[in-house]
């Protein structure tokens, strides 16, 4: 008898052991299947990666995203990379070249390759500096005793022209005659401390130098006419950067001013009036530029610094 309620426990243990393990096994294999069914999940908000062959025959080099003009220097917006076959432009500056601030020597039209014979680092020749339609002339500059700017007129600095005429060794008359010249070459090694760059022009004092002046054909052959009056001098005088300003005064005539000094201060103090009205002009500008960005490109030629 004992032996037959044994036999039944036994059976009944066997029967829901069976039943926890079928039950486990069915848990896991859910686990399984939930597990299976997240990954799917995860794979399908992934996006799909597509891994191309790199052909070994192309390579990628820089070309020209718009046309440039000679002289320009280059930033980003100017260049964009293609793939180009290895067996065609040779001399293609590839990717891995750092381009910005290179200068176009030449004019680059949109879509030419970038070689070493349209772009470099500097711009070795005067012709490539000039701009689209201007000259370049020199023109004798009067050295005065000590120079006139003090040397510090260097490669692209704008100045003024004046022209003193002086009959018999006697100045009678100065006058205000090229505004806003842009200076392409002074001569003379340069100069530094530790507030200036410049250069100390050669030629003795008192003596002319000659300046190179980028300048348009109307424009030289005016200079060309009045630097052969013998009696007729040039003197440059520096402007600030920023300023783009022209005036009209009237020519200072020493006979109208000699002896009588109070009639220069008169003068010189309206001159003074418009300098400060020109100042909080530019002032203005450039606190309405900053506030909204200055994010243009360079689109004129700008010489390399000395």
């Amino acid at each position: 008898m004992l032996a037959a309620v044994l036999g039944i426990v036994a059976i009944i243990a066997g029967v829901q052991w069976k039943k926890g393990e079928d039950q486990r096994a069915a848990d896991a294999v859910a686990k399984a299947k939930a597990d299976l069914q997240q990954q799917i999940d995860e794979l399908k908000t992934q996006k799909q990666v597509i891994v191309a062959d790199t052909n070994p025959n192309m390579r990628n080099v820089w070309y020209a995203t718009q046309p440039v003009d000679a002289g320009v220097k280059l930033s980003p917006a100017f260049f964009e990379k293609k793939l180009t076959p290895n067996d065609i432009l040779p001399d293609a500056i590839p990717e891995q070249t750092d381009i910005v601030g290179f200068y176009a020597i030449r004019k680059i039209e949109k879509g030419d390759p970038l070689t070493p014979r349209n772009i470099g680092k500097s711009l070795p020749y005067m012709s490539q500096r000039i701009s689209p339609g201007m000259r370049a002339l020199a023109l004798s500059v009067f050295n005065a005793e000590s120079n006139n700017t003090s040397g510090f007129v260097v490669d692209g600095d704008s100045v003024d022209l004046l022209y003193t005429l002086s009959p018999n060794g006697i100045a009678l008359q100065t006058q205000l005659v090229m505004q806003n010249l842009s200076v392409l070459y002074v001569p003379g090694p340069q100069i530094k401390t530790d507030k200036t760059d410049g250069i100390m022009p050669i030629g003795p004092p008192g003596d002319a130098i000659s300046v190179t002046f980028e300048v348009t054909p109307e424009q030289a052959q005016a200079l060309v006419m009045m630097s052969q009056q013998k009696d007729g001098k040039f003197s440059m005088i520096l402007r600030a950067r920023k300023d783009k300003s022209e005036i009209k005064i009237k020519p200072f005539v020493a006979a109208d001013y000699y002896g009588n000094f109070q009639k220069v201060q008169r003068t010189t103090d309206k001159s003074v009036v418009r300098v400060q009205e020109l100042a909080a002009k530019i002032e203005a500008e450039e606190k309405t530029q900053g506030s909204q960005g200055n994010t243009n490109e360079t689109t004129t030629p700008t010489p390399p610094s000395p």
